[in-house]
């Protein structure tokens, strides 16, 4: 393992945080998600017990477009002298309304290099993440370079959404309104009865399921809505305006009436709004 500075710093922390039950009980393996606020505002989000939403604001005030979440790992030391060590494993993203992509390193978003004019960005873990090219086209994230490199295209299509899976599928949506997924060897288009009246604006996968986030002409869902994919044809999935699924299926959503963001976990039969958010407008979900 690389140690960052990140980690260095909450190795550092360690000995105090660990010194309380209810300090320790914040330390444990957890997904980490990026919301957006109707002003551009990414807040980050740490799934422990103290579950705190915090204000990260891009470089410049700049407004975020996309965001990708990622995990935070702990790791409990062997005796009072071991304390262990905790890091995020670098998998956080975000792009800006300028065109740039942003890593959350050190409590603080970092500019990277290698995708210019950026529309998106999706990761699963910080070896599948990736980041739509301003042409349409996707780079992978290079860890040792710290930077988007590579080439990959779909022919005579351009890429505008992604959302990278369980083992680095992606799910892409082109500038055509069409769905495709890449299993790492070749892009599939994927079957979705949307037609001419119908816009595809986003997509996220978890859990088995497929959501897509579509703009259906004469609907009285709004501007856009969450739908399952099903055998191709699309089936209304509540009333939410955004979606997205973390590392540990939790759905992340956000309503299509107050714009405020919901989750349910797995087990859970009815999604509940999340308390510290309740009085922030969102307009996007990374995880």
């Amino acid at each position: 393992m690389k140690l960052t500075s990140t980690t260095l710093a909450v190795i550092a922390t360690l000995g105090v945080a660990l010194s309380g039950n209810a300090q320790a009980e914040a330390e444990i393996n957890s997904p980490v998600r990026v919301a957006i606020d109707h002003l551009g505002v990414p807040w980050v989000h740490k799934d422990d017990s103290a579950g705190l939403w915090r204000e990260k604001p891009l470089p410049h005030g700049q407004k975020a477009i996309a965001t990708a979440g990622g995990y935070f790992h702990y790791h409990f030391g062997t005796g009072p002298d071991d304390k262990g060590y905790a890091y995020y494993e670098g998998a956080t993203f975000a792009v800006g309304e300028n065109g740039n992509a942003y890593r959350y390193q050190n409590y603080d978003w970092q500019s990277v290099v290698g995708c210019w004019g950026a529309q998106d960005v999706s990761s699963f873990t910080v070896d599948h993440a990736y980041c739509v090219n301003g042409d349409g086209t996707l780079k992978k994230f290079n860890d040792v370079s710290d930077s988007f490199e590579g080439y990959y295209a779909i022919s005579n299509e351009k890429i505008k959404k992604i959302d990278v899976a369980l083992g680095g599928v992606i799910w892409a949506i082109t500038e055509s309104d069409k769905l495709f997924k890449f299993d790492g060897i070749k892009w599939a288009q994927q079957k979705v009865a949307c037609g001419n009246l119908c816009s595809l604006v986003d997509v996220a996968v978890g859990g088995g399921q497929v959501y897509v986030v579509a703009s259906i002409y004469g609907s009285n869902d709004g501007p856009q809505s969450v739908y399952t994919l099903n055998n191709g044809n699309l089936v209304k999935f509540g009333s939410f305006y955004n979606i997205d699924v973390d590392r540990e299926g939790v759905i992340w959503a956000i309503s299509n009436y107050t714009r405020t963001l919901f989750l349910k976990r797995p087990g859970m039969s009815e999604f509940v709004e999340d308390v510290q958010m309740s009085y922030k407008v969102s307009t996007n979900i990374g995880s």
